[in-house]
């Protein structure tokens, strides 16, 4: 196996928006780079073009789709799709790593049964009931796309279940990983004293992600509890529920954050003793609960199947039933009550997320790309 591996790695996504997707692959790009690799990214792009990453090569614009509670931004364009299948015939890649290859027309063409089989091609399948052009497109066309593929990575048993319903073939599973350096983060919210229970919440105001249920059970503990606070970080627009609902019940101790940095939300974490992540569902793995255990923030997390795949409970976290605001109301006023358990379910949850570095994963990655490259060699 050569050092200086060439790899293509494609993302469906609009790279001037933060993702899960986009996150997973930049720090993919990063780790295989700093292994000898000639890793670059290919992704729409509709952001300043002076502003886009240098490990980028933008690939047009994209258009929002709502889809499945959430706002995908992708390309359907017919010429992108076109296009990058001679981007990637002039340029000799040894992989090309497409990531939810049916999420849009650039990873679509990335895989067509029309290129030529010279580069190792490979999947990784994210979604769990999420956005896809499968949707609009019968399977017996996108077979043949799934068959030109040299091998498929799963992030999870939940994302390989939901890929088998479609694609039925042999997955490996790779999890998301994280970065786990040790750098010590600046408190970067002093503002924000240690004298309450700080209970956080991190994601986008969509209602898939149960903010709503979240903001419900706060109310009715602070009722019971003067020492908790409620720090809300995220972007997008709060549904009308929850915005009723505020207006009608005088909440205090609730602080909007707003859409925050990676710096910042890693200050966040450290900052709070229970975070929750109150997701009604399609989550097929949940990085989010990585960022917690990471800093060994204490959980309370929904039972559902994506998140089972990362923690259990009564080890790293507290399962609240999605949807059930005295389930999750439940759980918080457990971990109120009970430092000495919020402290263990934090310290578990720091031993449970060091198999998830992404220094692993990427080595997993490649040597999967290994195992493919040989593959293909004996079969040729």
């Amino acid at each position: 196996m050569p050092h200086s591996l060439k790899v293509a790695i494609l993302s469906p996504y609009d790279f001037a928006y933060h993702g899960g997707v986009n996150s997973h692959v930049t720090n993919l790009h990063y780790h295989l780079a700093a292994k000898g690799v000639k890793a670059t990214i290919i992704a729409p792009f509709s952001g300043d073009i002076d502003s886009a990453p240098c490990s980028l090569i933008p690939f047009g614009k994209s258009i929002p789709v709502k889809i499945a509670g959430s706002v995908a931004r992708v390309s359907f364009s017919v010429k992108k799709y076109f296009q990058i299948q001679n981007f990637l015939k002039n340029h000799f890649f040894d992989v090309i790593h497409v990531h939810e290859p049916f999420g849009g027309s650039i990873t679509l063409g990335a895989i067509s049964p029309k290129m030529r089989d010279d580069s190792v091609k490979v999947a990784t399948f994210h979604s769990f009931e999420g956005s896809s052009i499968h949707r609009f497109i019968p399977n017996k066309i996108l077979r043949n796309f799934s068959n030109n593929l040299d091998g498929k990575i799963a992030v999870s048993d939940s994302a390989k279940k939901y890929a088998s319903k479609y694609f039925q073939s042999d997955y490996k599973i790779i999890p998301n990983g994280i970065d786990l350096s040790d750098e010590l983060v600046e408190d970067l919210y002093p503002n924000i004293d240690d004298t309450k229970i700080n209970i956080l919440f991190v994601g986008r105001f969509e209602k898939r992600k149960g903010l709503f249920f979240l903001i419900q059970a706060y109310l009715n503990l602070k009722q019971k509890y003067d020492n908790i606070r409620l720090l809300i970080a995220g972007g997008g627009e709060l549904d009308s529920e929850s915005q009723k609902i505020l207006s009608s019940r005088y909440p205090i101790d609730i602080m909007f954050l707003g859409q925050v940095t990676e710096l910042q939300k890693q200050s966040l974490f450290k900052k709070s003793d229970i975070f929750c992540a109150p997701s009604t569902g399609q989550e097929s793995f949940g990085i989010v609960l990585l960022e917690s255990m990471r800093s060994g923030t204490c959980l309370v997390a929904s039972n559902i199947e994506g998140y089972k795949n990362v923690v259990q409970h009564m080890r790293e976290c507290l399962l609240s039933e999605p949807k059930d605001v005295l389930s999750l109301q439940n759980n918080i006023e457990i971990l109120i009550n009970n430092e000495k358990l919020r402290i263990q379910l934090g310290l578990n949850a720091l031993k449970s997320v060091q198999k998830y570095d992404w220094d692993l994963v990427s080595n997993d990655v490649l040597d999967y790309y290994r195992q493919l490259i040989l593959k293909k060699e004996n079969f040729n």
